[in-house]
């Protein structure tokens, strides 16, 4: 048995021991991306002269999470489209659980993808920007829309790029069609939730910040596990549609962040 034939049964046998895993390293890049926006938030007003370094740093760090972002894409899809490389493990992982997961926990993973389904994601946009422009936050309300529409726009292009046909799942429990590579529910679910947390930064009292990163980044994670569980996407869809939604909702935040601070007094008027 190869190394990736053995790591992917591992996987298939312990699914829940294997989420916990995950959660853990997710909650804490949730709570470390809370800590640098606290520890290097760019004043809204001039402070000092310190717009401009706080500025500076931000628009380093989303340039090398860009960059990170655009060199895994890279390497991924050239091995998907050489049918090499991490493609061993995607075909042993979907085989292992094909084999493995019993019917009740696939219809427990429906819970957390059933967030990121399309309905609920255009429902959920709605509601947040209703409410906005209610309260007259209109940057936020167009940081919001640009952060759920523009990484689905995004995906798609992604995906009709590659062309990667999807995993086959036979299981009668959920039914997917159109191209698998990368997952739309994992970078969908990481920027709509991750953007809803920031609007809680900005909006809610301080004791309701660490709760809500916590929780989108849990979601996040369980959202493009349960993909994999479900056998609807390969581990690498869900790896790179992770890395696609975080770089894309680092850019919405840095833009709204920086059109804030440019624009004095914006943040009393929304």
């Amino acid at each position: 048995m190869t190394s990736a034939s053995a790591l992917a049964t591992s996987v298939a046998q312990h699914v829940g021991a294997t989420w916990l895993l995950g959660l853990l390293p997710a909650c804490a890049l949730g709570a470390a991306a809370l800590w640098w926006g606290r520890r290097w938030r760019v004043p809204h007003e001039p402070v000092q002269g310190r717009g401009l370094p706080l500025a500076t740093a931000h628009l380093v760090a989303a340039a090398l999470l860009w960059l990170l972002a655009a060199g895994l894409f890279s390497q991924v899809a050239a091995q998907v489209a050489a049918g090499r490389g991490i493609v061993a493990f995607d075909t042993a992982l979907h085989a292992a659980l094909a084999q493995t997961v019993p019917t009740p926990t696939l219809h427990w993973a429906l819970v957390p993808t059933w967030l990121g389904n399309p309905p609920t994601v255009v429902a959920l946009t709605l509601g947040v920007t209703g409410f906005l422009l209610w309260r007259r936050q209109r940057v936020l309300a167009l940081g919001w829309v640009a952060a759920v529409a523009g990484n689905a726009l995004l995906n798609k292009a992604l995906k009709h790029g590659i062309e990667r046909v999807r995993p086959l799942h036979e299981h009668g429990v959920l039914v997917e069609t159109g191209f698998s590579f990368p997952s739309g529910h994992a970078s969908g679910t990481l920027a709509t939730y991750g953007m809803l947390a920031y609007l809680v930064v900005r909006l809610a009292p301080r004791a309701w910040h660490l709760p809500a990163v916590l929780a989108a980044a849990g979601l996040a994670w369980s959202a493009a596990y349960a993909r994999v569980v479900l056998q609807v996407h390969y581990a690498s869809d869900v790896l790179v549609g992770l890395c696609n939604g975080a770089a894309w909702l680092a850019l919405c935040i840095l833009s709204v962040e920086l059109v804030r601070h440019r624009t004095p007094g914006l943040h009393r008027r929304g």
